[in-house]
């Protein structure tokens, strides 16, 4: 071709990309970068399961093998080894409350999450 593919990237075909993703997907991303921003981390940790009860409040229908997928195959991360992690809920006060939690979690870094949200 006698193109790149980026001279076609412009804010409309991007704003196309952004609302055909997955709305589980993009529910995962945002709370992460949420948390991220507020604890002013480049990481966090986590386990499918801690999504569960985040996507069901956000009135999404998922199940854990869902945000699995989209984990694993979406995202290409790797659960590390059974440890310990803290994962973080944000309550209804908006206030963070940290969650001593055992597993195999994974990594998200932040450099993952702007490239899903754009």
């Amino acid at each position: 071709m006698w193109f790149s593919p980026a001279m076609l990237e412009t804010p409309a075909l991007q704003k196309i990309k952004k609302y055909n993703t997955n709305k589980v997907e993009m529910e995962i991303a945002a709370y992460c970068l949420e948390v991220m921003e507020r604890l002013e981390k480049d990481n966090i940790l986590c386990c499918p399961a801690d999504f569960l009860d985040i996507i069901r409040n956000a009135g999404l229908k998922t199940d854990i093998t869902q945000v699995r997928s989209i984990l694993k195959d979406g995202w290409g991360l790797r659960s590390g080894k059974n440890s310990d992690y803290t994962f973080y809920y944000i309550g209804t006060d908006g206030e963070l409350f940290p969650m001593k939690r055992k597993g195999r979690y994974f990594e998200i870094m932040r450099s993952d999450i702007d490239e899903i949200l754009l």
